[in-house]
């Protein structure tokens, strides 16, 4: 049940599941080397083929973990992405201290660049980061609102994007240096104002498409009349929908409000009826939308690359799906 989706004016083709990279880099709980170099062999063992990163997770650490991961699989072999945006530099505190949700990450600080020479730039650290020669797609990371604010500095940065950041990707992809490019976010209305700027590849929605937000009509028919390829983040709610104590349970990064818990445990009513668990049933919803090619979803040990694969491959009856409609769920 992963199989290869072609993205859109490219050449490049993904599996349906995504290894997600942000928890390689302590988000939440700190891990040692071995264990999340660990998660990402295993991975490979059970057969992950699709692998994404960031600059911004602990700092450079899950690039770093990551390309230690994959050093001895063949580079043909799986779709890598990380993303652009942000450049670190040497932090001049000592120690390691906790950022953004990272816990002990590597001693840099971020600093936002959308232009053109910060994006290159920001390639050519992350390929040294990853050990690698190539990266299959680059995304521009956490621009729009939900980042920076409704401020100037928001539309400064979209500004930079738009006035060289994506000629950067656009030679980049010409090039063949990369294969596809996009832009990553945790809301669809900055993306929807990309689509009048630029020709991307993809987009990576993060938190916005799952269970508990299924509809996003307008974003999807612009991406699909502009031919722009999809791959869903978070597709759990960062941790609710997973959860078994959904009081304790983590949405938007933080505690769940009491609405948001009720809601969960009537969609675990429904999974409990049809015997599945909820966490396939959230990996899947988005996949059922065509203009979705992979999901990622965030992988911290070895038992979550093998679990998360269980229930990607898990078959789900086509009643099940009947009785979520009346919750909006297609």
């Amino acid at each position: 049940m992963i199989k290869m989706n072609p993205i859109a004016r490219t050449g490049l083709s993904i599996p349906s599941l995504t290894f997600g990279g942000a928890s390689l880099a302590n988000l939440f709980k700190t891990l040692s080397n071995r264990e999340a170099i660990d998660a990402v062999e295993e991975a490979i063992e059970l057969g992950w083929r699709s692998f994404d990163t960031a600059p911004h997770y602990g700092s450079g650490l899950s690039e770093l973990r990551l390309g230690l991961g994959l050093r001895d699989l063949p580079r043909d072999d799986y779709v890598l992405s990380t993303k652009v945006g942000r450049l670190l530099f040497a932090r001049q505190r000592p120690g390691l201290e906790a950022g953004d949700f990272f816990f002990d990450e590597n001693p840099f600080d971020r600093e936002y660049d959308y232009s053109y020479d910060g994006i290159m730039r920001s390639y050519e650290d992350s390929l040294q980061r990853l050990g690698n020669r190539r990266i299959d797609i680059l995304y521009a990371h956490d621009v729009g609102t939900y980042t920076h604010g409704k401020t100037d500095q928001e539309r400064t940065h979209f500004r930079a994007l738009c006035s060289s950041g994506f000629r950067a990707l656009e030679e980049l992809k010409a090039s063949g240096a990369i294969a596809a490019f996009g832009v990553g976010a945790n809301e669809e209305a900055i993306l929807m104002e990309v689509l009048d700027h630029a020709q991307p590849d993809i987009f990576m929605l993060a938190n916005r498409y799952n269970l508990l937000e299924p509809r996003r009509d307008a974003f999807f028919g612009k991406c699909a009349k502009h031919g722009v390829s999809v791959a869903i983040a978070a597709p759990f709610a960062t941790g609710i929908l997973v959860t078994p104590d959904k009081a304790q349970a983590l949405y938007e990064y933080g505690k769940a409000p009491a609405a948001v818990v009720e809601k969960v445990k009537a969609l675990g009513n429904i999974c409990h009826q049809y015997d599945v668990p909820m966490g396939a049933v959230a990996l899947q919803f988005p996949l059922r939308n065509p203009q979705v090619v992979t999901v990622a979803c965030g992988i911290q040990s070895a038992e979550q690359a093998q679990l998360n694969l269980q229930w990607a491959t898990t078959g789900l009856p086509d009643a099940l799906w009947a009785a979520l409609a009346p919750l909006g769920i297609a």
